[in-house]
């Protein structure tokens, strides 16, 4: 398996441009499916997460609302917090080092988009942030409060889209996975191969988006700002999630 190599911060969090996490995506879809870094194709994001990187899938209900969409459990634990929606309370679980957590409601046939980039962001977390968890665990070790994991809201997507102003681990740590994400699931120059194609062939003005909507298989929101970063359509003036 690919491992990617970075420079890290004091606490093990990797300092990561746009452009370094761009080839970490394509070197690990290279190395997990080569064919589809020579040919453009959907990402299997589940077989990526558990047969390539070996790590487990659960799907659970991660809050009441829907606040929280996925989890990556970095250590072992007896606590990691879920919803019971049949006793309406939050309870404890169990669940190993390695293990990506999806809620249930992503589960429903219209939520496949958001299903897809929220198991590649928790991918992410498990390529890009292990370590630094482990130091976290290290200078805690007595402590029995530090989370062993990571909680991502609904509304991450948006919130850390971009890298300015970021201040906390945290806030570049969403920032990291939602780039790495989008790097797996839209490797960079499969879609500059696509949107190009598309374009040429003028099927419509929306060709680009169209093209890498069906190719990858993902939200027109997700491909549109896909382009954007690449620098294939203009920025929207307001942004949809």
């Amino acid at each position: 398996m690919y491992k990617p190599t970075f420079k890290t911060n004091a606490n093990n969090l990797p300092i990561l441009s746009r452009a370094e996490i761009d080839r970490i995506g394509e070197c690990l879809v290279e190395d997990f499916n080569p064919d589809a870094i020579k040919e453009p194709t959907e990402i299997d994001i589940d077989r990526f997460i558990t047969r390539y990187l070996g790590m487990t899938q659960d799907f659970q209900y991660l809050s009441h609302c829907g606040l929280y969409l996925g989890m990556t459990v970095f250590n072992d634990s007896d606590r990691v917090t879920v919803f019971n929606p049949d006793k309406w309370r939050a309870e404890f679980i169990s669940a190993k080092a390695g293990t990506v957590i999806i809620d249930n409601s992503l589960l429903a046939e219209n939520q496949e988009h958001r299903y897809r980039f929220t198991a590649g962001h928790e991918a992410a977390h498990g390529i890009l942030h292990s370590a630094y968890f482990a130091r976290m665990a290290e200078r805690n070790a007595s402590a029995t409060d530090i989370m062993p994991m990571v909680q991502c809201r609904a509304d991450n997507t948006r919130a850390f889209r971009s890298s300015s102003r970021k201040k906390s681990d945290a806030e570049w740590m969403e920032w990291q996975a939602n780039c790495l994400s989008s790097a797996i699931l839209m490797p960079r120059s499969m879609v500059i191969k696509v949107a190009k194609k598309a374009a040429r062939a003028g099927r419509s003005v929306n060709a680009g988006l169209e093209a890498v909507v069906s190719t990858f298989n993902v939200s027109n929101d997700a491909a549109y700002y896909r382009l954007q970063e690449l620098g294939l359509v203009p920025p929207k003036t307001q942004q949809s999630r």
